[in-house]
């Protein structure tokens, strides 16, 4: 049988387990957040051409991440929005810049990319050698032109430019040079005119302009192009935005198109991670630092402003707060196989545990089995009595039948209200009781009835005898 002494220590040690779970699970979960859903150890960044905006952007982030949260960032070089995105696609990087006039108004075939926010607006700059005796994009034919590396945003656009003109690139001398590059063409008078796509304040178009090496002219009908392309609005470039000595350049305002270039991320990427990224775009000091002015001066407005790619969760979090699920939604999938392994172990471990104890009890026992013993013995005992027609037990049986009562009375003060209700061994044992004290109380009458019967005879045959 279980000792009865050692239940309360069991039952104490049980409780000090339950104690010692509930501390450690806010400990448990937040080591489960931070190595699945908080932000990762290391990330990479693209960061586009030498002497673009990407790659200015791209720095001041790639920095602020690590001042802000101790992450370890690697810049990696691309040649713009096409590689950018096709390296997202293949998990080679976590964030990117891009410019959705790369891939049109067509997003389908990017399923898995997410769009943190708009971060700031590239200008299309057609560029022409100063003395070239170009006036027009329209002149453009025959002539010596750099669209842009390939699987670049400035091919992209270069392309819609020359279509929008009426003109292919079979009809021009197309390069695919750099920024660095065009700048040494310049020079060198190789090359006629480039088209990029870029930040006004980008670093090679002051130095072109500074060292009068090229002029600024217009995209022509630049309404019309915008009215055609959506991801795409008219803009002025304001006269003398890169150089205003010795000449202006642009010498007046010229008329071009701007596209939008968003941050993009994969739905893979924690949304601590894009909720941290948000927090630094959207923080003054960095726009101001960055010269970011439409996010300046818009914020949320421009940021989440018709994005080609839906916005990460991450971003929806930060931009709506009020919608933020209780558990993020990268947690609950994260932990779904967790929570089914669990599950399956405690089920289990149950299962388990109920099979030992009901074994050992089998093994022990039962705690209704030395009553039982005691009955049976009792039993046997008012089997030897009320054999003889002569013989009086009806002393001997009342004593039995009082030992069944208080058998009964103790054996129930033992068992729990559960136990009887449940336990099989409690109903036999009761009806075993009312049994044998239905035996011995039918030997009692029946040794009553022989007492009153011998009785009445003996006082008839006096009064024969008489």
């Amino acid at each position: 049988m279980i000792d009865s002494e050692s239940k309360p220590i069991r039952r104490w040690g049980k409780r000090a387990v339950v104690l010692a779970c509930l501390v450690a699970l806010p400990y448990l979960v937040h080591q489960v957040y931070v190595s699945w859903l908080g932000i990762p150890a290391s990330i990479r960044i693209a960061t586009g051409t030498v002497g673009g905006r990407y790659r200015a952007v791209a720095d001041a982030l790639g920095d602020e991440l690590s001042a802000r949260s101790g992450v370890s960032v690697e810049m990696v070089e691309t040649k713009g929005s096409i590689e950018n995105l096709d390296r997202l696609e293949r998990g080679e990087l976590e964030l990117a810049l891009f410019q959705p006039e790369a891939v049109g108004s067509d997003s389908g075939d990017h399923l898995s990319i997410r769009s943190v926010g708009n971060v700031f607006s590239e200008v299309v700059v057609v560029l022409v050698r100063r003395n070239s005796g170009i006036d027009s994009v329209f002149d453009f034919e025959g002539k010596r032109v750099s669209i842009g590396v390939k699987e670049s945003g400035d091919r992209a656009t270069a392309r819609l430019v020359l279509a929008h003109c009426g003109l292919s690139e079979d009809q021009i001398e197309p390069s695919a040079f750099d920024y660095a590059e065009i700048e040494a063409r310049f020079r060198e008078s190789t090359l006629d005119a480039a088209m990029v796509t870029v930040g006004l304040d980008a670093e090679f178009l002051r130095t072109i302009s500074r060292d009068g090496l090229a002029d600024v002219i217009a995209v022509p009908f630049a309404e019309a192009l915008a009215a055609k392309h959506l991801g795409t609005q008219t803009v002025e470039i304001p006269g003398g935005s890169f150089c205003t000595s010795p000449t202006a350049v642009p010498a007046m305002s010229v008329a071009t198109v701007a596209v939008r270039s968003q941050l993009l991320t994969t739905e893979t990427v924690p949304d601590a991670l894009v909720e941290l990224v948000d927090e630094i775009l959207m923080d003054q000091r960095f726009q101001r630092a960055n010269r970011l002015g439409e996010l300046f001066a818009k914020g949320e407005q421009f940021a989440t402003m018709r994005t080609l790619f839906p916005l990460h969760d991450g971003a929806v979090n930060y931009f709506e707060p009020e919608l933020k699920p209780l558990l993020s939604a990268d947690f609950v999938e994260a932990t779904e196989g967790l929570r089914s392994f669990v599950v399956s172990m405690l089920f289990a471990g149950w299962l388990a545990w109920r099979w030992i104890r009901e074994n050992r009890i089998r093994q022990q026992e039962h705690r209704l089995d030395r009553f039982i013993r005691k009955l049976l013995e009792i039993e046997r005992q008012q089997m030897d009595l009320d054999q003889t027609a002569s013989g009086d037990d009806s002393a001997r049986l009342n004593d039995l039948l009082d030992e069944v009562t208080k058998l009964r009375q103790e054996a129930l003060g033992k068992l729990t209200s559960h136990e009887l209700h449940d336990d099989p061994a409690a109903g036999v044992f009761i009806e075993m009781c009312h049994a044998l004290s239905d035996k011995i109380n039918a030997k009692l009458n029946r040794q009553r009835l022989d007492s009153q019967f011998q009785a009445l005879m003996a006082h008839w045959n006096d009064k024969g005898d008489n």
